[in-house]
Formats: structure tokens, C-alpha cells, sequence
């Protein structure tokens, strides 16, 4: 029995091995496994990766989400992308599988770049808005602070003028500095000293702007004005080839009304001007009669036309199979018409971003950016003294045709009347001004993991940037042919060596220690030369023909050598506290002066934590923070006495060079330090839709590097001094929410708030005002703006306007030497003219309100923004009134209601003020800056992989103002007239802002 019994046992064995051996078999046997890849809502996952668990052997997902691998049955496929949670399968006896991925909480949360490294957005302390490649992607914008205005609380974004390529000045909560720079520090991809003009916006893919000392004290001296911090786009996934060209109609949105839209008004009002004046007629009643038939030269559209502009952007990006090879590729070129004759700009830039995972430890990437830019007929190398081209054109004779009857240039008015500038039209076909801007950057990225706690971080940069101005005009002051040349050269390196290190303690405690060491230099040559009345005419390559030469030399260099510790501690992930120390020194200032220690400390408390919340309130967190910033901004070499040169003929003798102190030495200037205090609010809602954020905070900018004048019995001149105060304080509320959000149909909409009243606290020797650098035009000699102790940077000087001397009034108006009629003005008790403030042109309140609407293959972006509480000195109409200087007649339509003796109104008959509280007007508006509508193709069996996107709208399209002139935004000035803060809001005839219409194709390959 025993036998029998270990018999069938034996045979059993040898039957379960060989089942175990044939099983195995076909366990180990290859066979094809196909499958399809979709996320949460079943939409197709192209560029996946699939890989065989422990080979090499992997695939990726095609445009539609399908894949075949060959697999056994005891294979475990991984698949990943980027955004989703990694899944692991067990093929099995599956041969085609239905795969679904997740979003991946940890890797969806939005990480914040906040310098020299990054973080969730949960765990940030300080004052940080983002701006995202999303909010904008529907706009068609040519410049990346354009995609600023509005999207981000806090950050206030103005145009100068409407000119193609023209400067836009963005300042972050208010301004600081009374004759220093107030703009943001600007670091691209961790180089510091970027500049957002210059990059192309189809490169960003996000930037993150800091705002509070808390979190700009990483950047020491660099920040004080703030920080915006752009990263640009990266390569991912499968290949991808994206081409969008746009073409823009552009066109003033409308004329301003003058007398030259009724000439023979304009001829019988002239004449009246003479008369009251004491100087006989100007026009018979039969020129009146015939300029009534004929007409005239409105000047106006003879210098505006309608302008046409190109843009074409194409990127490249991917990834190898594997992830580790990312690129990112694009080009950009821009042609863009001027909306006055002979303006215009072009612009050419490439972008190269590569980054390479060597190993599990080292990353290196390596960014390349190069542009070209020439900007035609520069409105700033025009010189305004007597106002711009457009206050000219509109002051012009328009009795006096643009060509004589031999077809040559009517060159000045006919009869002495008007603007007696040089024929704008003329000056503007005639001139040649070529602005040349050619940029090259490089950054190169290493990273470098010791362990999965501490890694090193390498960031070497540099840029050449070479500004080139070939001039040639035939306006000066001999009115006679000349060329001028200068180029500008700045070179800079910047080594940033950055450790961190980041550890969690008992699942409760995440610290994290950033240390950077830090280097820069940066220098700039300067050379030009002038020649005048050149005696071939025919352009600026004749410029040795020139009777007379000048040249002018100049070099600077500046270092900056900064250590930093940063430390961040989380605790139980609800309670974030982050403390900074910067060490900076700088070449700038002298020995034992050097150097300065920049602290700050924060803190945030997640009342209810996102990742714990299951009610309506999804998010509520509180922040504070206090900080101090620094700011070296003076000239280089601003310690030392400066001297300029000039020519003089002593005792009538032949005149001799020579030398004289323009500035004197002050060894003792340190850095101008902004303190600032910061307290916030984080809100969420509605499972994620909705999101609210407020903040409050408080600034002091103390130790002001002041440029204070010295008396002239002292030799004159200015001198540096660490004098003064300003103070800035407000409140910034941003809004988001996702009004409708269904499969077909989703609406987000995004309010963007700013309130920022500044304030002048603070003087040297006890003074109350400071005059201002800007001069009214018309040669008047008067200055259009002060600095006012307890009032906000930007106060408008001039007389107080009182409307008309009427005839019961003969009697006092005599005592002025006034007779009805002319302006009157307040007076003080000696009877003379009192000239103060009379207005500001610094803006306390902007907003932006973006919308992004889809329905099904439509999509629709409405920008809406708005700016208050300043006002405009409008100086361009005080020109068309006819003030004085070189635009005496009138032209303003207004004048055809002026004061007479039967109709004793307060528009003055005679000749007034130019600087007066009558040209102050309330510059507030809403404007609706975007409106473009698309449709797009996809997923359509005879497009395969490609996307074809049509759209077309408009910018500019209505604007709501009380302002009378072009647009209340723009402003004109002298670009030697100090600093554009402290004189904002002042129009002495800027380059109108066009209202345009776009239509564009986006193709995805």
C-alpha cells in the first residue's frame, strides 16, 4: 500500500512539473500587447511613455493614444507622462488593454519660482503673483509686458507712446526713488539684468513677479524695485511644430478736432488774434472766401496714416523617447508700420533652450537668445523743445500747402503764422533715423544631485548688447543737413554658484536651506560723433562732409559680489516660515561703504489646508512679512566729482577748450534702503474654481540717493546725498473663478486689482518742494512739474487758471496790465502770479479684468483694464490754444467760442499761459484692450496630427475717458528731463496709440 501509495505520489510530482514547466512557456512567451491611453475625461494621451518594468525595451502613445509593445504575460508595463500618476500593469493574458491615467495631485500643484530655486504654491510666504502663458496665449501680443498689464496685482504697466517698438515702463507697487531707476529687476531663466522688451512672448511659459521685501530680500540691492521672475518654455513629450502668423491693421482711433478742419474759421480767428494784439489782419476777406471753397492742409492726416504690420512666430519642442532630451526651439519676426509716415520697426530673434539629463544625478541645459531690432524714425532722437512732430503738425499753418508751386517743400508758414517749426511733413519724409538693437545672451545650467537631500546648482550667464543710432535730419538749429552716430555697448557675466539642501522629518517637518554665492560684472562703452551742415545733403553715409565735428567718449564698469542664505521651514504642511539674509557689495560705492546686509523673515498659516479641506472652503491661508531691500542706483562713478567740457572765448580772443564740475564728490554715500511690511489672505473655494487673494502692505524708502543742487555761490551743479523719504502704501486683490465649467462650454474669468498711494516724507534741509527738470515748451522757461514734501511723486506746476477778465472787471484787470478778454490767474497779495501744484499725474488705482471663454471648438479672450485717480498735463492743447513761443495761433476748436464783448465767455481771446491748471485734465479710463475671437480644427481624419486654429479681433477697440486728447496713458517728454516718475502724465505731443485689427493662423504639426 505504501509502495502504491509513494508511486502515484511520484507520478503527481512529475505531473505538476511538467504543467509548471508548459505554464511557464507560455508565461515567458512574447506576443504583441496593444492598448490605448486616455486621461480622466477619455481624451486621447499622445507621447506617453511604455516601458517593459526592469528592459529597455518601451514605446510611446501616437497622436491618438495607441501604442503596441511585445510583451510576455508576466511583464509589468509602466506608464508615464508628465502631469499624471506613473501606473504599473501586469500584462497577463491581455493582449489589448484600455489604459486610464490619473492626475497626479503632488506633480499638477502649481510650483511658484521664487529665485535661486522654487516652491509650492501652498508653502509661499511672501507677496508673489504669476502670470502664465495661458492668461495670454489667446491675445496677439508682440512684447511680453504687454501680457504684464493688468494680469498681475500690484504691477502697473504703462505705455509711453504708441510708436512701434517704443518703451513700456512697468513699476511694481509704486515707486521709490526720487532720481534713481524704479524699474523691476528682470532675471530670464536665473540670469539676472533681462529685459522684457526684447523677448518674444510665444518663449514665456510663465513669470512669477515678486513683490514684498520678504521675498525680494534674495535679490539684495537688485530687488528694491521689485522682481520679475520668466521662465521660458521647455521641451516635453512627443515632437511638436507650432507656426502662428498674424497680420494688424493699425489706425488712429480718432483726430483731434482743430481749426484746421475749418480753414477759413481758422483765417477769421487769426485775423481777430492780430487785432487784439494791435497788428493788422493777417487774411483779406477774399482769401477767407476762397480758403471757405478751397479748403486747406490738415496736417494732421497728412502725418497719420493707416499702418500695416506682419508677425510670424515658429517653435519647435519634444522629447527623446526616454524624457531625458528636451528641447525647445523658436523663431520671431515682427514688421511693423508706424500710424505716422516714415515710422516703423522690425525685429528678428531666434531661442535655443536645450537641457539634457546625463544621469540619474546631473542635468545640464543650455539657453541661447539672440534678436535684432531696428526701430525707423525714433520720435525720442527728434528732440521736442518746442513740443514733438505731432504738437507741430497740429500747430502748423494749415493756409500754407506742403509743396510750393514748383513742387518743392513749403519749408515754413507762407505768412509767419502758426507753428514756426520747420514743415513736419517735410521733417519726417526727409529724416533718417535708424535705432539698432542687436542682442545675444547665453545661460548655461548645471545641476548636479549629491543624494536625494542636497544638490548643487551652477548658473553662468552673459549678454552683449550693442545699441547702435544712425541719425540724419534736416531739422536743427542752423536748419541745415546733419548726421550724428553713437553706439552703446554693454557686456556683462553673471556666476551664480547655489546649494540646497531639503530634508522631511518625521513626515511633519520639511526644512529646506538655499545658500548662493554670487557674481556680476558689467560694463558699457559709449562713443559718438556729430557733424553739421553737411554739405552733400544726401544722408547720413555723407557725414564727413559736415562743416562742423564733435565726438563724445565715455566708459563705466560696475561689480556686485552677494552672498545669501535662505531658510524654509514647514511644519505639518500647514504652517510655512521662510527667513532670508543677502550680503552685497558693490564697486559703486567707496571703501568701508561697500558693503550692506539685506534681512527678511515671513510667515503663512493654512487655516484650512486644500489637502484636507471637503467643504466650500477649499483654501484659507494667512501671510506676513517684513523686509528690507537695498539700491545702489546712481552712475557708476556717482561718488566722484564729474566734468564736462566746452569752448570759450575769454576777453573776446579766440575761443579755448576747457573743463567744468557738473557734480561734486561725496564719499560717504551709502545705500538707499526700502523697508517694507507685508500682510496677506489666500482663499479658495468651490472645489478649486474660484480663488481670492488680498494683500496690504507698507514701504519706506529711506537714505534716498538724491541728486541736491548746490548754490551758485558754491560753483553750482548737484551732489549726491542720502536725503529724503518716500513711502508707499496700498492694497493688491486678485480674483479667479470658473464661472461655467462643463465639457463643452467653460468660461474663467480673472480680476487683477491695485491700489498704491505714494507719498514724499521727507526732504533735505528742511526744504518743502524741489523743482522739477521738465520745461514747458514754448519758450517760457518755466518748469512743468516739482518734488512736494507730504504730497505723491508726479505734482504738475503751474498757474491757477481763473477763466476770462469779463468787462466789469476792466477796471482790475488794468492794474495787471490785463484787458477783458485775456486770461486771468490766481495772484498772491503783491499781485504776481502764483505758481504750485496743480495737479499729479501718478495713478493710485489699476485693474484688469481677462476673460477666456470656450465653447466646443471656439474660443473667445476679452481684456478690459482700467487705470484712475491722475491727471494729464495736457501741454499739446495749451500748443493748438496758441499759449506763446512757436505755436502762437490758435487752433484749439474751442477758440471759436472765445471771449468777445457780446459773448463774455472763459475761453481767452488773447494770447495765455501755457503751464496753467487749464491744460490739467482728469486722465481716468477703461479701456478695452483685447478682443479676439478663433475656431479651431482638430481631431479631423484629413488634418492627421495637425491643428489648425483661425482667429481674428482687435486691441484698442473703445476707451472710456474724459480726456481730450489722443489717449491719457501716453506721455512725452525731453529724455534729459530726470526721472520719468517724478514727471508722469505730462503730454508734450506723444506718438498716438493706435487702435488695432488683427487676423491669424496658428498651425500645430
Amino acid at each position: 500500500m505504501k509502495k502504491h501509495l509513494k508511486l502515484l505520489l511520484r507520478k503527481s510530482c512529475l505531473l505538476a512539473l511538467f504543467l509548471i514547466t508548459v505554464s511557464m512557456q507560455g508565461l515567458y512567451a512574447q506576443q504583441n500587447v496593444t492598448g490605448n491611453i486616455t486621461d480622466e475625461n477619455g481624451t486621447p494621451v499622445p507621447g506617453a511613455n511604455i516601458l517593459v518594468k526592469g528592459t529597455t525595451n518601451g514605446t510611446q502613445s501616437d497622436f491618438d493614444g495607441n501604442f503596441t509593445i511585445e510583451a510576455s504575460a508576466t511583464d509589468v508595463l509602466v506608464i508615464s507622462y508628465i502631469g499624471y500618476a506613473t501606473k504599473s500593469i501586469t500584462v497577463g493574458d491581455q493582449t489589448s488593454m484600455n489604459i486610464q491615467l490619473a492626475e497626479d495631485a503632488s506633480k499638477l500643484e502649481e510650483v511658484i519660482v521664487i529665485g535661486y530655486g522654487t516652491t509650492k504654491k501652498k508653502d509661499v510666504t511672501g507677496a508673489v503673483a504669476r502670470v502664465t502663458s495661458e492668461s495670454f496665449e489667446n491675445q496677439p501680443l508682440t512684447r511680453v509686458d504687454e501680457a504684464l498689464q493688468g494680469r498681475a496685482a500690484g504691477v502697473t504697466v504703462a505705455k509711453a507712446n504708441g510708436a512701434p517698438g517704443a518703451g513700456i515702463k512697468v513699476r511694481i507697487r509704486g515707486v521709490n526713488s526720487i532720481t534713481g531707476n524704479n524699474d523691476p529687476l528682470v532675471v530670464i531663466d536665473g540670469v539676472l539684468g533681462g529685459d522684457l522688451s526684447t523677448l518674444n512672448p510665444n518663449d514665456i511659459a510663465s513669470m512669477d513677479v515678486l513683490k514684498d521685501a520678504s521675498a525680494t530680500a534674495i535679490y539684495g540691492v537688485r530687488g528694491s524695485n521689485g522682481v520679475i521672475l520668466v521662465t521660458t518654455k521647455r521641451g516635453s513629450g512627443r515632437g511638436k511644430l507650432n507656426v502662428d502668423f498674424f497680420t494688424t491693421v493699425s489706425q488712429v482711433p480718432d483726430n483731434l478736432p482743430t481749426l484746421a478742419d475749418d480753414v477759413a474759421q481758422f483765417a477769421r480767428i487769426e485775423n481777430l488774434r492780430k487785432l487784439n494784439i494791435g497788428q493788422n489782419p493777417t487774411f483779406t476777406d477774399a482769401e477767407i472766401s476762397n480758403l471757405s471753397t478751397g479748403g486747406g492742409t490738415k496736417y494732421q492726416d497728412e502725418v497719420l496714416r493707416t499702418g500695416f504690420s506682419q508677425n510670424l512666430q515658429i517653435s519647435a519642442n519634444g522629447a527623446d523617447s526616454e524624457g531625458k532630451l528636451r528641447y525647445f526651439l523658436s523663431g520671431n519676426y515682427r514688421n511693423e508700420e508706424g500710424i505716422v509716415i516714415n515710422t516703423g520697426y522690425q525685429q528678428l530673434s531666434v531661442r535655443s533652450n536645450l537641457e539634457a539629463q546625463v544621469n540619474d544625478r546631473l542635468k545640464v541645459g543650455f539657453n541661447i537668445f539672440g534678436i535684432r531690432g531696428e526701430t525707423k524714425n525714433n520720435f525720442e532722437r527728434f528732440g521736442n523743445g518746442q513740443g514733438s512732430i505731432i504738437a507741430k503738425a497740429l500747430t502748423w499753418d494749415p493756409t500754407t500747402p506742403i509743396y510750393d508751386a514748383n513742387g518743392n517743400y513749403n519749408r515754413r508758414s507762407i505768412r509767419g503764422i502758426g507753428s514756426l517749426n520747420l514743415n513736419p511733413v517735410l521733417t519726417l519724409n526727409e529724416t533718417d533715423v535708424a535705432d539698432i538693437n542687436e542682442r545675444l545672451s547665453g545661460t548655461l545650467n548645471v545641476n548636479y544631485k549629491f543624494n536625494e537631500n542636497f544638490s548643487y546648482t551652477m548658473v553662468a550667464g552673459t549678454q552683449v548688447n550693442n545699441l547702435n543710432v544712425e541719425r540724419y535730419t534736416v531739422e536743427n538749429s542752423n536748419d541745415t543737413p546733419a548726421a550724428n552716430f553713437s553706439t552703446n555697448k554693454f557686456t556683462s557675466f553673471q556666476l551664480s554658484n547655489i546649494f540646497t539642501w531639503q530634508k522631511v522629518f518625521s513626515d511633519i517637518h520639511d526644512i529646506k536651506l538655499t545658500g548662493v554665492q554670487e557674481y556680476s560684472n558689467n560694463k558699457t562703452s559709449f562713443n559718438s560723433y556729430n557733424a553739421d551742415n553737411l554739405l552733400l545733403p544726401n544722408g547720413f553715409y555723407f557725414a564727413e562732409t559736415g562743416e562742423g565735428f564733435s565726438i563724445n567718449n565715455n566708459f563705466s564698469e560696475r561689480e556686485l559680489s552677494s552672498f545669501m542664505l535662505r531658510a524654509e521651514y514647514v511644519l505639518n504642511d500647514n504652517l510655512s516660515i521662510t527667513a532670508t539674509g543677502r550680503y552685497d557689495g558693490t564697486s559703486v560705492f567707496r571703501t568701508g561703504n561697500k558693503w550692506g546686509f539685506f534681512p527678511s523673515v515671513a510667515a503663512g498659516y493654512s487655516i484650512i489646508n486644500p489637502s484636507q479641506s471637503t467643504g466650500f472652503i477649499s483654501n484659507l491661508k494667512l501671510r506676513a512679512g517684513w523686509g528690507q531691500v537695498g539700491n545702489q542706483g546712481i552712475d557708476t562713478y556717482g561718488t566722484f566729482a564729474n566734468l564736462a567740457g566746452n569752448i570759450y572765448a575769454f576777453d573776446g580772443g579766440a575761443p579755448n577748450p576747457g573743463t567744468f564740475i557738473t557734480s561734486f564728490a561725496n564719499e560717504e554715500l551709502t545705500w538707499e534702503t526700502t523697508t517694507q511690511t507685508n500682510v496677506g489672505i489666500d482663499l479658495g473655494f468651490d472645489n478649486g474654481r474660484g480663488n481670492f487673494s488680498i494683500d496690504g502692505f507698507k514701504k519706506l524708502t529711506s537714505d534716498l540717493l538724491l541728486e541736491v543742487p548746490v548754490s551758485g555761490t558754491n560753483g553750482g551743479g548737484t551732489v549726491f546725498q542720502n536725503v529724503g523719504e518716500v513711502e508707499n502704501y496700498g492694497i493688491d486683490i486678485s480674483l479667479g473663478y470658473d464661472i461655467i465649467q462643463t465639457d463643452d462650454f467653460v468660461w474663467n474669468a480673472n480680476l487683477a486689482g491695485s491700489y498704491v498711494q505714494n507719498e514724499v516724507t521727507q526732504l533735505f534741509n528742511d526744504l518743502e518742494q524741489i523743482q522739477g527738470l521738465v520745461q514747458v515748451p514754448g519758450g517760457q522757461a518755466r518748469v512743468a512739474n516739482i518734488i512736494e514734501l507730504g504730497e505723491p511723486l508726479g505734482q504738475f506746476q503751474g498757474a491757477t487758471f481763473l477763466g476770462t477778465w469779463k468787462s466789469s472787471e476792466a477796471t482790475d484787470a488794468a492794474a495787471f496790465g490785463k484787458v477783458p478778454g485775456d486770461a486771468k490767474y490766481l495772484r498772491d497779495e503783491d499781485g504776481e502770479i502764483v505758481f504750485g501744484a496743480i495737479g499729479n499725474g501718478t495713478p493710485n488705482l489699476t485693474w484688469g479684468f481677462n476673460n477666456t471663454i470656450t465653447y466646443k471648438n471656439f474660443d473667445l479672450n476679452i481684456f478690459l483694464n482700467g487705470v484712475h485717480g491722475f491727471d494729464v498735463y495736457n501741454l499739446m492743447q495749451a500748443q493748438i490754444t496758441g499759449g506763446a513761443g512757436d505755436s502762437r495761433s490758435f487752433l484749439a476748436s474751442e477758440q471759436v467760442n472765445q471771449w468777445t464783448a457780446s459773448n463774455e465767455t472763459d475761453v481767452p481771446a488773447t494770447v495765455q499761459l501755457f503751464n496753467s491748471s487749464k491744460y490739467v485734465e482728469k486722465g481716468d479710463f477703461i479701456r478695452l484692450s483685447n478682443l479676439t475671437i478663433g475656431y479651431t480644427l482638430r481631431n479631423v481624419s484629413w488634418l492627421g496630427d495637425t491643428s489648425i486654429k483661425i482667429y481674428g479681433g482687435g486691441q484698442n477697440l473703445f476707451l472710456i475717458t474724459d480726456y481730450s486728447g489722443y489717449d491719457p496713458e501716453l506721455s512725452s517728454r525731453r529724455t534729459a528731463e530726470g526721472n520719468a516718475d517724478v514727471a508722469p502724465g505730462i503730454n508734450v505731443g506723444a506718438y498716438p496709440n493706435p487702435r488695432t485689427y488683427t487676423l491669424g493662423v496658428k498651425v500645430g504639426f
